[in-house]
Order: structure tokens, then C-alpha cells, then sequence
């Protein structure tokens, strides 16, 4: 399955890594992962949706989305054959920790219409230019982009209280990824709470709380959502039908999978195949 935590390899030039994507809407759509560093998205051209933690965030062109290290997010768009053009800059979270050694964990908040948001998107539509156009000293010209980006998350972004040494430990982060990975593995099974916890050696009720702290969805929830994205391909790629694709990935029933497909994407999954041709 292609739920996963992606290892960032970072540019020596920059404190970052940058992607500027222009291609249609089809080919922008992402599973579920995580990363240690931070993601800037900004969208130069066209329409995108972020999902993150359960919650579908839409942008348009002009705007920007930021995703705090170690959150489950995934990309995906409504408009399948149009084109779209954006900027990802995954920022690192090791040097943010070099400014602020004795914090576990900051966290981040970009507020629309907030001056601070504003400025980040202006210099990131910098960025963009400059990486497209690559003139003479552009890696110089990144790299002070890149660091007045950090600067303003630092000094006008942090989350209230987010200063606080997190209460999520490195070992409940690593149940919570070995439990990601037996899901994605077993998923066609008929899988329960208690078989997932007892697979990582947790009771049912210290994992869920564990779980949901960490990707602020249930276990269940989480499992469905991987059948679901399951089914979905089977539906787009190998052609099933939405009762085989529901009842081949796990589904219980049919309505429940045409319920969870409306509830995530607004759409039923015949609608879904037809935007994703």
C-alpha cells in the first residue's frame, strides 16, 4: 500500500527541498504520508485540495496550505483535466530546531487574510520565479527566500501553547507508524481495534488514544480510508465494479463504501471514476 513515511532528502544548497509541478489535475493526486519536514504549498495556477487529518482544505490560485512536520496529509483535485501549477517547498525541521534546541515539537499556523500569510506567499511566488528561471545567482536568491520563510513562521506563526514540550513521545509516533504499515498490509482482512493494538503489544484503549492523538482520526476511520483509496483504484485501473471493488477491499456493505466516497470526495465512485479518467 502506499500509505508511508517519506524520507526528505534535502538540496546541500538550500534548507529545503523544492518541487514546482505544472501538469494535469490526474497526475497530482497523492496517497496518504508523512514526513519529518514541514510543506509549504502554493498554488501558482489552477485548483488543488489538501486533505489532512480528515479535513478537505481547497486552493486555488494565490493561495497557500502549511503542513506541520509528522501530519498525515495527501493532495488530490476535482478538476482531473486541467492543469495545474504549484510550488511544494518541504522545509526542515532539524534547522528550525538549531534556533530552538529545547522544544520537542513547534507547530504552525498560516491565518488567512493575516499579514504574516500574505508575506509567506509573496515570497514564495519569488521562489517559484526563480527556480523556473534559474538566472545567474538564483541559489543565493532561494536560500534568502528560504530563510526570511523560516524567520516569519518563527516569529509570527508559532501556535499558541505550541512551545510547550510535546506529549507525544518518538516510541507512541512509532506504534503509530507500525500500525499504519499493519493496515495497509492486512487491510482486506476483517480487522479490529483489538487486533490492531495487540499486533503492536498496546491495549485497545492506550492505541486508540495514542492513534488518534497522533493523526487526530480514529483507527477505524483510518482503516476504512484505506480501503477506500483501495477501492477507488480497483475501480479507475482495474475496472471493477463498485460492488466488487466495495466487497473485494474490506467494505461490509456497498452503501457503506458509496457513504464514506460521498463523505471524503463529495462525490459517489462512479463519479469519481469519471472525474479520474
Amino acid at each position: 500500500m502506499e500509505y508511508k513515511y517519506e524520507i526528505v532528502k534535502f538540496n546541500d544548497n538550500y534548507p529545503a527541498k523544492i518541487y514546482l509541478q505544472n501538469k494535469p489535475g490526474r497526475r497530482c493526486n497523492t496517497s496518504i504520508h508523512w514526513h519529518k519536514a514541514m510543506e509549504l504549498l502554493y498554488i501558482i495556477d489552477g485548483h488543488l485540495n489538501v486533505m489532512e487529518d480528515g479535513k478537505i482544505t481547497e486552493l486555488n490560485s494565490g493561495s497557500v496550505y502549511f503542513v506541520n512536520h509528522d501530519c498525515f496529509h495527501k493532495t488530490f483535485t476535482s478538476y482531473p483535466d486541467d492543469n495545474i501549477k504549484y510550488l511544494v517547498v518541504l522545509l526542515s525541521y532539524e534547522k528550525l530546531l538549531r534556533y530552538y534546541p529545547i522544544y520537542e515539537h513547534l507547530e504552525f499556523a498560516l491565518r488567512k487574510s493575516a499579514l504574516s500569510t500574505e508575506k509567506i506567499i509573496c515570497l514564495l511566488s519569488k521562489v517559484a520565479v526563480f527556480f523556473e528561471e534559474k538566472p545567474r545567482g538564483y541559489e543565493m536568491m532561494i536560500n534568502s527566500l528560504l530563510h526570511e520563510i523560516y524567520f516569519i513562521l518563527l516569529s509570527e506563526c508559532v501556535c499558541e501553547n505550541s512551545d510547550k514540550p510535546s506529549s507525544v513521545s518518538s516510541k507512541e509516533l512509532e506504534y503509530v507508524k507500525t500500525a499504519v504499515e499493519y493496515m495497509g498490509e492486512h487491510y482486506l482482512e476483517n480487522l479490529t481495534l483489538g487486533d490492531i493494538a495487540a499486533e503492536i503489544g498496546l491495549s485497545g484503549s492506550y492505541f486508540s488514544r495514542c492513534f488518534k492523538s497522533i493523526t487526530r482520526t480514529s483507527v477505524m476511520q483510518y482503516l476504512s480510508n484505506i480501503r477506500l483509496e483501495s477501492a477507488l483504484r480497483d475501480i479507475i485501473f482495474e475496472h471493477k465494479s463498485v460492488t466488487d471493488a466495495a466487497f473485494d477491499n474490506g467494505f461490509t456493505s456497498v452503501k457503506s463504501f458509496i457513504e464514506l466516497c460521498k463523505k471524503t470526495y463529495n462525490c459517489t465512485p462512479g463519479q469519481y471514476k469519471f472525474q479520474n479518467k
